[in-house]
């Protein structure tokens, strides 16, 4: 009976069935009528709330609010704890960002370095090559130096020794 009181005065105040076939209800002063049958008039009594003594303004006595009064040395030293874990590790994070960070424009500035180098071997290669090409040789000998090929009588030839060189201690024999 008592579940049956709780559940009029629910759907009384705030006037919600659950249901997909739920009908219309209709009032019949402050209590909802469903399935055309009047509920009846309960008497809903008010609780009576506590007096509060009212002390003398000079002798009023300071209390904690309960949520201070429950924290313990304990609970007190595991959050300091927690917090000190926090904030070292939220340093230690930041640091290791900026040792990324100053990593990453090292190799920046590596790879600029790295360019450059390779463009000027490459520049430092083509002109090597230029050096060994025979065409190349030829025409800044003949253009640029007016040298000329020699005649079959200007040509003198020679034995060669075992030594993979040739050492000249005097002119060479006509």
């Amino acid at each position: 009976m008592e579940t049956n009181n709780k559940r009029v005065q629910y759907q009384a105040k705030y006037n919600y069935i659950e249901g997909n076939t739920v009908r219309k209800q209709s009032y019949v002063g402050q209590h909802a009528v469903r399935n055309n049958s009047i509920a009846p008039e309960r008497h809903i009594r008010d609780i009576p709330r506590p007096e509060r003594r009212i002390t003398e303004p000079g002798r009023q006595i300071y209390r904690q609010p309960r949520y201070m009064t429950s924290i313990s040395k304990s609970t007190l030293l595991v959050l300091t704890l927690a917090i000190a874990a926090t904030l070292y590790f939220c340093i230690e994070f930041l640091m290791l960002q900026h040792q990324v960070s100053k990593m990453e424009k090292e190799i920046v500035s590596m790879e600029r370095t790295l360019s450059t180098m390779m463009n000027e071997n490459d520049a430092a290669y083509e002109q090597i090559k230029m050096a060994y090409d025979l065409d190349y040789v030829y025409n800044i000998a003949v253009n640029e130096l007016g040298m000329v090929y020699p005649n079959n009588n200007e040509v003198i030839t020679f034995e060669r020794t075992d030594e993979s060189y040739v050492r000249q201690y005097a002119d060479i024999p006509k």
